[in-house]
């Protein structure tokens, strides 16, 4: 299993959060460190992907051994940085 670590920014959009979903989303990215199906996808221009979670968005660094997430929101305001 792969080591998941979170990013400061994630963690304080993640603690936000209500407690339902703050817990899916962990819960679907340590499903993907174990090597289960999940709904992931490379981002376009980037070395990061993305994983579907209900409505909200994990983008994550897989590096190998580690998972960083680097942030976690609702679709539509996940991507604009």
């Amino acid at each position: 299993m792969k080591e998941v670590v979170v990013s400061q920014r994630a963690d304080k959009v993640l603690q936000s959060m209500q407690l339902k979903r703050r817990l899916a989303i962990i819960a679907k990215v340590k499903a993907y460190a174990r090597g289960e199906r999940v709904d992931i996808k490379k981002m376009k221009g980037m070395e990061l992907w993305r994983i579907r979670v209900g409505d909200d968005r994990v983008i994550i660094d897989d590096q190998g051994r580690i998972i960083l997430i680097v942030a976690a929101g609702p679709r539509g305001s996940i991507y604009k940085e």
